[in-house]
């Protein structure tokens, strides 16, 4: 029986990426031999998957990025036609025709550690793998879509992710004292923007959407980590950290005693309580980052599928800074009907709630969301094809014409000063109605900063990450995603 090599090719940022170091965990236990490639940080790509000589390459695909995915495929292809291709992430499970394209043999829906483990031991034994759930593969032009299956219960029968798949290949992503970590998977939540909502009916009947790995395993994983490599921050991932009030009061004193940094994490208004925040404080966090999205309550409701009113998140915010923890807000500009003055209304409100630090993108309808199903119902976009929206998310563009277009473009260049510098808010109303100019994109560099300060993230550590890409497009959009 032949070993077969397994390669991920991660193209879509020089981040770690917790599920393929989750999968890389799962495959390495089972004796597999496993690489990794960051596409980002070879100057000779082609050279580098040349030099190697992999039978499954694992590709990345997710809706930021199935383009570079697709391309990535084709140079392995070419360099080595004999390999099997694997493509996995959000837009590979919602795209099963993309099984039918020549660069792509395997197709990975959903959660994958069950569906690679057994993949690689039929590709290693020299089997078939036409019936492996979770697949999908064209044989014959027919397209084989199998089952799903259950997805994994108990997280702690996982073995402790394997950061060492990056920390080794790649040692300035070790060096970062910043390190990120997820203690549990899925989100309730039912926001119009996300795709969970479409993730959460492929599973139906598949088990628990939510689940949490225990607090002495979250724990021993920091330690881990801790123990090996520099980490003086913490931030968790987590889409709702929160999520369960009777975990976070288990996990705060042992995370406190054991692991003893500050931490970031991420919630939603509705689960900021007086009980989540007692536990946050006295586990040590010190910001929580919510999901504003938009000041006005109709459009948040109506649009955005969030029902919460302002006076909740007012709450929310006087919960988390009475902890003394700083507090992060994500927001959104341009969303159907958005007018100029719904977005000054997002502007007073994150200034009202004393906010830290805040996060602001231009909002795209993703594919495979009810965002996207009500920009169509409103003749707003006339397909589902999500690949020119994707690649707005490098060059923000307001995707609705209207009148207040250029101006919503801008107000989103100078959402942070508007929000940051109030006596400024004549001049930024003076500044938007101006043709768009270059300068204000300078304006985003400081955005990126800043809205990473909260993970204490410092001016030099930043520069060090940064630094370890050519393209300054690929730069910024590089640094984005290291959270």
């Amino acid at each position: 029986m032949l070993t077969v090599q397994i390669l991920f090719l991660q193209d879509n940022g020089i981040n770690e990426s917790l599920a393929l170091a989750d999968l890389s965990a799962v495959l390495r236990n089972a004796g597999h031999q496993v690489t990794l490639v960051l596409g980002d940080e070879e100057d000779d790509l082609v050279a580098r998957l040349r030099a190697g000589d992999p039978g499954l390459a694992v590709i990345p695909c997710p809706i930021a990025g199935h383009l570079r995915a697709l391309e990535d495929a084709r140079r392995i292809k070419a360099v080595r036609p004999e390999c099997i291709t694997l493509l996995g992430g959000t837009y590979a499970t919602f795209s099963p025709e993309l099984a039918r394209l020549p660069e792509v043999d395997v197709l990975l829906l959903g959660e994958g550690e069950g569906a690679v483990l057994e993949l690689a031991g039929r590709i290693e034994a020299g089997e078939g793998f036409e019936d492996v759930a979770n697949l999908v593969m064209e044989r014959d032009g027919e397209l084989i879509q199998n089952p799903m299956r259950p997805l994994v219960e108990d997280l702690d029968e996982l073995p402790i992710p394997d950061r060492d798949l990056y920390f080794d290949s790649y040692p300035f992503i070790a060096r970062l004292p910043w390190k990120k970590f997820a203690t549990g998977r899925g989100c309730f939540h039912e926001c119009g923007f996300c795709w969970n909502d479409a993730l959460r009916e492929m599973y139906a009947g598949g088990g628990r959407f939510t689940r949490r790995k225990s607090p002495r395993r979250a724990v021993d994983e920091i330690v881990r980590v801790q123990r090996s490599h520099p980490l003086e921050h913490v931030h968790f991932s987590d889409d709702l950290f929160t999520v369960h009030p009777k975990w976070l009061e288990e996990f705060a004193p042992l995370y406190r005693s054991e692991v003893g940094l500050p931490f970031t994490c991420n919630s939603s208004i509705p689960l900021v309580t007086r009980r989540t925040t007692t536990a946050l404080a006295e586990g040590g966090c010190v910001g929580v980052g919510i999901g504003l999205e938009c000041g006005n309550e109709d459009l948040r409701s109506a649009i955005l599928g969030k029902t919460v009113t302002n006076d909740d998140v007012h709450e929310a915010a006087r919960l988390v800074k009475s902890h003394g923890m700083q507090l992060s807000t994500f927001n959104m500009v341009g969303s159907p009907g958005e007018t100029i003055d719904n977005v000054w209304e997002t502007i007073h409100l994150n200034r009202a709630i004393g906010v830290d630090h805040v996060r602001v993108t231009i909002a795209i309808p993703m594919p495979f969301t009810r965002f996207e199903d009500d920009a169509i119902a409103r003749g707003l976009l006339s397909e589902r094809s999500g690949a020119s929206r994707v690649e707005t998310l490098m060059e923000p563009e307001v995707l609705f014409d209207g009148p207040d277009k250029e101006a919503l473009l801008n107000l989103y260049m100078l959402f942070r000063l508007a929000v940051h510098v109030p006596a400024s808010e004549a001049l930024v109303r003076y500044l938007i109605r101006r043709p768009h100019a270059r300068w204000m994109q300078a304006l985003r560099l400081w955005g990126i900063y800043e809205e990473k300060r909260i993970t204490h993230i410092s001016w030099l550590d930043g520069l060090r990450y940064f630094r370890h890409v050519g393209d300054p497009r690929k730069r910024t959009a590089n640094y984005v995603t290291l959270i």
